[in-house]
């Protein structure tokens, strides 16, 4: 098999992409409200190796535990500072949440701060107290910076986006600032060094694994969030090296200018179908198969009418006390419980014959 037909090949298995003539991904991934360039070669493979490190990361039980109890808290933050959802998954990539993590550089708190960036707007940071462990203070001052880094990438260098603002955060915005002068505004096709150069790639790879599961349980062939579950065969470090070859990044350029004015799918509403699932199960363990029938006609947009009564096999992914689904319809169609939480319990599985649930259908514009 050629090489660029096994690289498609091995990204439709991982992120559920489907190719045509017009290579229409169904699987969208964004960062901050705006699609990544999926389109292109070299970001698909980047991210594909970074979804596979970070793996390891997200399916330790104590780091989701301390996520969803930070998750909460960091959302009402973001929101009173004008800042996107997306961006409560930066604390996993610099710290895991944890209070007291602290950096070799000095950084130091879920945020990782730097001393002096702490002291500069405002926080103590000596031998008797350091402010950067207190979240309250850090989590202001971090979603600040993230903002003024935004505002200030505007104003010095003429151009902002979210990849380049949160490639500040970790490079600093002078630096960022140096790079679009000489290599333009698109981070997915700068020569950064390597950890900024990784930086965002890894936010989205821990959103994706989050939000996402059921999509990549299923491809992967395990369960990413069972610290038991993994791969039979350990990845080498060396297949999952990634580099900014110089002569790669022209024709990364060429293929955004030619795909510059294609645009994601726009939503035009969400609706909810009643469905049920076929349960009380003696045992049931991860990637084993359940039924959902329909108690409403389905009709979505890419997959047309599924008639009320239709019934159909999924798989299911124990995800700490729930269940989530793949349910074949990649973004478009998610599976929720009747208070709208996303998957069952996994005791109403085992115990309960008929369990209702929701089915969350996105219809896109036409």
């Amino acid at each position: 098999m050629p090489c660029s037909i096994r690289k498609i090949y091995v990204l439709f298995l991982l992120t559920g992409f489907c190719f045509n003539s017009r290579i229409n991904a169904q699987h969208i991934i964004t960062f901050c409200g705006a699609p990544v360039p999926m389109d292109q070669q070299f970001v698909q493979d980047k991210l594909i190796n970074v979804i596979k490190k970070q793996v390891n990361v997200v399916n330790l039980p104590s780091l989701r535990q301390r996520a969803n109890s930070y998750f909460p808290l960091v959302e009402k933050y973001l929101a009173a500072y004008g800042l996107h959802q997306d961006l409560k998954y930066l604390p996993i990539v610099e710290s895991g949440f944890l209070t007291r993590a602290e950096s070799g550089a000095g950084a130091k708190g879920i945020w990782q701060i730097m001393p002096a960036t702490a002291r500069g707007y405002g926080m103590k940071v000596d031998a008797g107290t350091d402010e950067r462990e207190n979240f309250d203070k850090a989590t202001r001052v971090a979603c600040q910076l993230i903002r003024d880094n935004y505002t200030g990438l505007n104003r010095l260098a003429g151009t902002v986006n979210w990849p380049l603002a949160i490639a500040a955060y970790n490079f600093g915005i002078g630096n960022i600032v140096e790079a679009i002068k000489n290599q333009g505004n698109n981070y997915f096709a700068m020569k950064l060094n390597p950890e900024t150069g990784l930086y965002v790639y890894k936010i989205i790879a821990v959103k994706e694994l989050f939000e996402y599961p059921e999509l990549y349980n299923s491809k992967f062939g395990y369960n990413v969030f069972s610290a038991k579950a993994g791969p039979k065969k350990k990845l080498k470090e060396a297949d999952l090296e990634v580099t900014n070859d110089a002569d790669i990044i022209g024709v990364i350029e060429r293929e955004l200018e030619k795909n510059k004015d294609r645009k994601a799918p726009v939503i035009k509403e969400e609706q909810y179908v009643l469905a049920h699932i076929e349960g009380k199960m003696k045992n049931f363990l991860d990637g084993n198969m359940v039924t959902i029938v329909l108690d409403e006609d389905l009709i979505t947009s890419r997959y047309g009418l599924s008639f009320k009564g239709y019934s159909f096999g999924v798989q299911g992914w124990i995800i700490d006390d729930r269940v989530f689904f793949k349910l074949g319809y990649d973004h478009d169609v998610t599976l929720l419980d009747l208070t709208k939480q996303k998957g069952v319990l996994l005791t109403d599985l085992l115990s309960k014959k008929r369990i209702d649930v929701l089915l969350k259908n996105i219809i896109y514009q036409k």
